[in-house]
């Protein structure tokens, strides 16, 4: 162990190498499945490899804690971090058995479930064998889909994996809490259930901001500056929303669409007198609550007080960091290292504030959203004499003139928005964001919220074309992205270049498959007609379509064929066989778990049952008589479509 502390050595800080190689740690039945996804486990990955590659070997890394109660010589019941723990254990087995490396002196895993038969088997005989049991109904599908992501994600990176392993078994450490034996483990899990109300991050950033304010700042500075900021850190309600019903319309004009320029705007705009509620001013708003107003100051509906509607595609922490790379371009998107990130870059609070405040308002109208847990939308907030609403961003009837379209812009540019936000669901990779936010920040009028659509529409095409273009070319680079370059450079995309990338089967990037499936279903809008496949069975389909968390490369004819049958092999033209780019689509991780072995014949038949089209690349494919081996010609049409499509050819 690195070290022990206290005189009863409850606390060690461990390396993984040493966690798993002793011990065993029990997660008990009231303790929550395993629940991590995607995002969790490919942020945890990128964490580690990101700091491998910083320290070079020579610093630890700390990735949390395990809150454990000892029940016995070198035995525990694990109290907190089972989700870490967990996690670790199936990246050990991937690891392991996925990519081929010896792990030193770890010859079993050390983590057992309490009456989770499933759960304890699934992680046995992936660490065993690298697979999971043979009988259906003892497979925990959490643990199995995890397993599926790390060795997707692991693939696709550009990464030494010997190097990776190394760092994560001799540098990442996990600091093991052992509580007291006299510990009341009810009171215990109370304490843990209440501790959302620690302060977070971001409010301790805001505190460290408005210190940075000189010794001249007078009182209402700093309430103006903490006003913005708590307005700007709900996500889920547009901002004017979130600031007192009775400074509104002095900070954002009476139709609540102007952006304050200047700081001193918020001050001065908050001692105009109008009426007798709107005299006061917003040093008397917030030191005085709303309770110890007399009753005619209390507006009937002070709907700041609401709950937001809608789901945001990024936390606030993230969102800071997203403005604050505007103003510094190398700025990293982890949240982990907020605080540090902040100190290192020593933003001025004045000028922060303001461009904090315009980019939100610019993000609350021009990025999609969802309300109500219901599908994506694009709204701004409007207005009227004694009430608001919201109204399509872009009007209805306007109409997006790229390549001939007949597409409202509102409903084009709720595609592309959402293709870009589930490619890219972890939130330190959402760099397509920043180039949307630098492009509004850069053309929105001053004070105002007015954008062109059809320019926007045109900005975000061709964003999308370099980040596919970077990834055909197997060189990504969105982190050196410098969009004013991006802005005025038009993407070509080459006559001829090398498929590999795309004959890739599970490794192919998820991005690729979203652009596609985004081009077709604008081609499909726009009345393009396709030859050689069924138009009238994909029409049907296409209303039906829209972007979500897909996750899973589908082999439509399996790599794993039932019935002894064989899988497509490299023959007749058939690049890389059953993983060329024509067999392949992307869908949901329940679907690819369910009907991943079945033949093209039993997949379309599920799939037809449903309204719901995952992917239209997988209607396409669904849409020919007949598909596998009697049918390669069919494979290789389709391939050479979708090429096309991808890259503009007609």
């Amino acid at each position: 162990m690195l070290n022990k502390t206290s005189e009863q050595q409850d606390v060690a800080a461990l390396t993984v190498s040493q966690l798993f190689r002793s011990g065993h740690y029990t997660i008990p039945i009231y303790q929550r499945n395993y629940a991590w996804g995607q995002e969790e486990i490919e942020q945890l990955i990128q964490d580690i490899w990101d700091v491998a590659r910083q320290n070079r070997g020579d610093n630890h890394y700390f990735i949390g804690s395990l809150v454990v109660a000892q029940r016995g010589l070198e035995r525990y019941e694990t109290i907190d971090g089972q989700q870490r723990h967990t996690t670790l254990s199936i990246l050990l087995a991937v690891l392991k058995h996925a990519f081929d490396l010896a792990l030193p002196d770890i010859t079993n895993i050390n983590l057992h479930f309490d009456c989770r038969d499933k759960s304890d088997a699934t992680l046995s005989s992936l660490f065993e064998h690298g697979c999971v049991p043979g009988d259906e109904n003892v497979v925990e599908s959490t643990v199995w889909r995890a397993w599926k992501i790390m060795v997707s994600f692991i693939r696709k990176m550009d990464i030494d994996r010997p190097a990776f392993l190394r760092y994560l078994l001799e540098n990442v450490v996990v600091l093991r809490v052992t509580v007291p034996a006299d510990t009341d483990l009810n009171h215990y899990f109370e304490i843990m259930n209440n501790r959302g109300e620690q302060l977070e991050k971001h409010e301790i950033l805001k505190a460290r901001l408005m210190d940075k304010l000189d010794s001249s700042a007078s009182e209402l500075e700093r309430i103006a500056f903490a006003t913005v900021w708590d307005a700007c850190a709900n996500m889920q309600r547009y901002v004017p929303l979130s600031v007192h019903h009775s400074i509104r319309d002095r900070w954002f004009g009476h139709k609540w669409n102007v952006i304050p320029q200047d700081f001193d705007d918020l001050l001065h705009a908050s001692l105009k007198v109008k009426t007798p509620e709107e005299s006061r001013t917003l040093h008397d708003i917030i030191r005085h609550p709303k309770g110890s107003l007399p009753e005619a100051a209390i507006s009937s509906k002070t709907d700041e007080e609401h709950p937001g509607n809608f789901g945001s595609v990024i936390t606030f922490p993230n969102f800071l960091l997203q403005v604050l790379r505007l103003m510094e371009r190398n700025t990293p998107l982890d949240d982990k290292r907020l605080l540090d990130t902040f100190t290192t870059s020593d933003p001025d609070p004045r000028q922060f504030i303001m461009r904090l405040l315009k980019c939100r308002m610019l993000f609350d109208r021009y990025i999609i959203k969802r309300e109500n847990d219901d599908d994506w939308s694009l709204k701004a907030l409007t207005r009227y004499e004694k009430s608001f609403s919201y109204t399509s961003t872009f009007a209805p009837a306007e109409k997006a003139s790229l390549r001939e379209r007949n597409i409202p812009i509102n409903q084009n540019a709720i595609m592309l928005l959402s293709m870009f936000h589930v490619s890219f669901p972890a939130q330190i990779y959402k760099y397509w964001l920043n180039g949307a936010l630098y492009w509004l920040d850069k053309y929105a009028e001053p004070g105002q919220m007015n954008i062109n659509g059809r320019d926007y529409l045109n900005y975000l095409e061709n964003m999308a074309n370099h980040f596919l273009l970077d990834r055909i070319t197997e060189t990504p680079g969105e982190q050196l992205y410098d969009f004013d370059e991006m802005e005025n450079a038009p993407v070509c995309f080459p006559t001829h270049f090398d498929e590999t990338p795309l004959h890739n089967g599970t490794g192919v990037q998820n991005y690729i498959f979203n652009r596609l499936d985004y081009l077709l279903w604008l081609n499909l809008k726009n009345k393009r007609q396709f030859s050689g496949v069924d138009m009238q069975y994909i029409e049907k389909r296409l209303d039906n379509f829209t972007f979500t968390f897909r996750t899973s490369v589908e082999h439509y004819s399996p790599q794993h064929p039932m019935n002894n049958e064989l899988p497509l092999e490299r023959s007749q033209g058939l690049e890389k066989g059953v993983d060329n780019f024509g067999n392949l689509c992307l869908i949901s991780h329940s679907n690819n778990s369910k009907l991943s072995n079945y033949s093209p014949v039993a997949k379309k038949e599920h799939y037809e049952k449903s309204t719901h089209a995952e992917s239209l690349k997988q209607v396409f494919m669904m849409s020919y008589d007949s598909w596998g081996h009697a049918a390669v010609e069919n494979i290789l049409h389709h391939k050479n479509m979708m090429v096309n499509v991808l890259l503009y050819r007609h």
